[in-house]
């Protein structure tokens, strides 16, 4: 993969996350990055105040700094905001976060010299992972506690993270590897520190598992329409496109695709239903919603890949360096905190089709799915699980970014809190993806309970998987490792690989 600072794609990332490549450099990168550094070293000559080069930082940032302490400042600074807490981020995540920083500081507004930016790369392409604690950033001014943790193996401090979960001190694996320990120049240090890359690698991580969901989702309420004899007389496209909205008119078509072919429809020659419940009816509403905040999240990550999230930041052309604030995350954690709203909504519908499965008025099947209840209590609990689940979904899905904290003695006094907002949304996925588990193991009991039609053909594929580990329940068992067996095929996109395989077939 060649990096230049300004071509990145969500694809060419999740390709790189899924086969790394070995990074290199565009020689147009390369020459903008030296003609940063010279900026710094010319105004170095001046002898001028410059906020992040002969400065403290933060509340600190009008003490001038003696000529003879500049590199040393730039270590201290590694050390000192290398503070965070927590697990350690996983091996994928640091490698994103890695790509990000060095796609970053080939832009030529950060005034680093282009072997730090090297460095970098060669850990990325040694498969060296930093060991970085996962909480401690506010996302402004950037995410400075894990990005320190990031950049300490550089001078050979810090620590580098086995595949295993240990850890081992940087200084030896850069002598296995014979890479050399950088001597930090004045400015590189905040250089390496100040940014996003942290926050939008959580949202980057995040959204590639919501563009599975969404096709997950969208089958899973397929399937369930089918089974409780819905009809897909809501999802015609002449009722979506009468709304305007772009995202509906795409959702609509994708559920009316899903359920062509199905036997279930026949079920409604002579039905006196009039219309299905909200949670099967407004399935393209909700899920059209949800789906374009996903186009305006792939919009906003892709632009924050290839952006400069530094502070101050080097004007070539005037020869300047300058402050501003483009290390504050609020694109990110507002972009977050829009999915974990959404996805939230959407799980809530599904826990409701759910309730709608354990009892006949709206299912049309027996009660808690089972022959005999009573004596069984079938899915019943099954359902208070999936409550569980999108309550706390309701609770998380408060928006981090209102939750503004100041920090730095009131001089970095708004704060992002992206990262809480990433945290916030990787549980809330985990959690809704257990719920449309739930979901889907109700829908094969459904289908068996009610087989005397033919299901669509993704929804049989999708039914056969599930019961390739799941079996019917004659009697009341332990559900608890049905869940987690369904939860796999969800949260590993082997459901959404049966969704999109259709779609390709039908095209």
């Amino acid at each position: 993969m060649i990096l230049d600072g300004n071509s990145l794609t969500l694809k060419g990332i999740f390709e790189e996350l899924e086969v790394p490549t070995k990074l290199s450099l565009s020689p147009e990168s390369m020459q903008l990055v030296r003609k940063s550094r010279q900026v710094v070293e010319n105004v170095l000559e001046t002898g001028r105040k410059v906020y992040g080069v002969n400065t403290g930082f933060g509340k600190l940032a009008n003490q001038k700094i003696s000529s003879e302490n500049l590199r040393q400042l730039q270590v201290n600074l590694l050390r000192s905001h290398a503070a965070g807490t927590g697990a350690y981020l996983p091996q994928k995540t640091v490698q994103l976060i890695l790509l990000l920083k060095i796609n970053s500081l080939l832009r030529g507004y950060s005034g680093i010299r282009l072997e730090v930016i090297e460095a970098l790369m060669a850990l990325y392409n040694h498969n060296l992972t930093p060991a970085i604690r996962e909480r401690g950033s506010v996302g402004a001014s950037g995410d400075l506690a894990p990005l320190a943790d990031l950049a300490l193996p550089l001078i050979g401090e810090g620590e580098f993270l086995n595949p295993d979960g240990s850890v081992v001190p940087a200084s030896d694996v850069l002598d296995q590897y014979k890479l050399p320990k950088m001597k930090l120049k004045e400015k590189e240090g905040l250089s390496l520190i100040n940014g996003t890359q942290v926050s939008t690698a959580f949202a980057i991580e995040s959204l590639k598992k919501i563009r599975d969901l969404f096709f997950t989702i969208s089958a899973t309420g397929a399937f369930s329409t089918e089974v409780m004899l819905g009809t897909d007389t809501a999802f015609r496209s002449e009722i979506q496109e009468a709304r305007n909205q772009p995202g509906q008119v795409y959702a609509g078509k994708l559920l009316y695709t899903l359920m062509a072919g199905s036997g279930y429809r026949d079920a409604h020659v002579d039905c006196d239903r009039v219309q299905d419940f909200y949670s099967l009816r407004c399935m393209p509403q909700v899920h059209g919603a949800w789906y374009d905040l996903i186009v305006h999240a792939e919009r906003i990550l892709t632009q924050e890949a290839n952006s400069t999230t530094d502070n101050p930041v080097t004007l070539i052309e005037e020869n300047i360096i300058v402050s501003g604030g483009n290390f504050h995350a609020a694109p990110i954690a507002h972009t977050l905190d829009y999915l974990a709203i959404s996805l939230s909504d959407v799980a809530a519908m599904s826990e409701r089709r759910i309730a709608a499965f354990q009892e006949t008025s709206q299912s049309n099947l027996p009660m808690f799915l089972m022959k005999e209840a009573g004596l069984n209590s079938g899915f019943m609990i099954a359902h208070v699980t999936a409550a569980a689940l999108a309550s706390e979904n309701k609770t998380l899905s408060h928006p981090a970014s209102v939750d503004s904290i100041p920090t730095s003695a009131n001089q970095e006094d708004h704060v992002s809190m992206a990262p809480n907002a990433g945290h916030q949304l990787k549980q809330i996925i985990s959690n809704t993806s257990r719920i449309i588990a739930i979901e889907l193991m109700c829908g094969a009991q459904a289908r068996d309970l009610n087989p005397q039609y033919q299901l669509a053909p993704c929804s049989e594929a999708i039914y056969q998987l599930i019961r390739r580990e799941v079996p019917y329940l004659e009697a009341d068992g332990p559900l608890s490792a049905h869940i987690e067996a369904i939860h796999k095929m969800v949260s590993s996109g082997g459901i959404s690989k049966i969704v999109q395989n259709q779609l390709e077939s039908d095209a």
